[in-house]
């Protein structure tokens, strides 16, 4: 890559030096110096070099241009993809730790039923129904990409207080590559808990609204997320928080949709409602 940039740093450095040439060339042919045919040919020659050099480099450019981009996105995507599948492993390590307990739970409620501790039994269920409603899949679609994910976000939703209200109705087996499907969801649903989590307005319920389902063979994915509008900036295209604009981060995660959705032909609308920031994607996937 560094010679690359060396190589076409002298090609772009011979350009004015040739054009020079080229004209003071011109010139003499101008001023009817001997042997003018040969200088002009010599010019013409030197014309079509530059040009020829000057597409070179634009197509190089945009090859490079290209391959830089598509090194970063899948970068994206395979960072995505690991951290799916951490949040993944750490789900089914905390249902095979519930169950590991599980013997010990009822060995407890067993001694207070004995000694008729009905007050701490209370407490006891209580505490118990908290753990299950964690650990267990709030979603349950059949379809294996949606549930881990929507799951694992609806428990990180609970953990920062935030209401995950969501719809689900779709086919087991999507025409659509698992990857890709990980991609927008993962992103969509992040961004979501994001808005909530950077909303610090006081007496707000930080709430999401996720519905999905499939009519017509199309897949049409809808979320609202309330927000506080002074974290939200426009950067291009996207509008991302402020923070994100800080950070230089202004949107690798929608880009990345945006680019799933362009090989399905699909289409992507965002807007801010009042308080509330809504995505539609809309995927054909006949």
């Amino acid at each position: 890559m560094k010679n690359s940039s060396i190589i076409r740093n002298i090609i772009l450095i011979s350009i004015p030096v040739i054009s020079l040439i080229v004209g003071m060339n011109l010139y003499l042919i101008d001023v009817h110096v001997e042997g003018r045919h040969l200088v002009g040919f010599a010019s013409l020659g030197a014309l079509v070099y530059i040009n020829v050099v000057i597409f070179i480099i634009f197509k190089v450019w945009d090859h490079e241009s290209k391959k830089t981009n598509e090194y970063k996105t899948a970068n994206v995507q395979l960072e995505l993809q690991q951290k799916h599948y951490k949040e993944m492993l750490e789900k089914n390590y905390e249902v095979r730790g519930l169950w590991h307990d599980m013997n010990n739970h009822i060995i407890t409620m067993q001694y207070l039923i004995k000694n008729q501790a009905f007050d701490e039994i209370e407490d006891y269920l209580k505490q118990f129904h908290e753990l299950l409603q964690n650990a267990v899949d709030h979603n349950r679609s059949g379809n294996y990409v949606v549930d881990a994910l929507l799951n694992y976000k609806i428990k990180v939703a609970s953990d920062h207080q935030i209401n995950f209200d969501h719809y689900i109705a779709i086919p087991e087996n999507l025409k659509m590559n698992s990857i890709d499907l990980s991609i927008i969801l993962g992103n969509v649903l992040d961004n979501a808990i994001e808005g909530c989590l950077r909303d610090a307005r006081q007496n707000h319920d930080k709430i999401i609204k996720f519905n999905m389902y499939y009519k017509r063979e199309s897949l049409l994915i809808d979320i609202e997320n309330t927000i506080d509008r002074t974290t939200i900036q426009k950067a291009g295209n996207n509008m991302v928080s402020s923070k994100r604009i800080e950070d230089n981060q202004s949107g690798y995660g929608i880009s990345n949709v945006k680019q799933v959705l362009k090989n399905y032909e699909g289409n992507m609308v965002t807007q801010i409602l009042d308080d509330r920031f809504k995505c539609t994607i809309l995927i054909p996937l006949d």
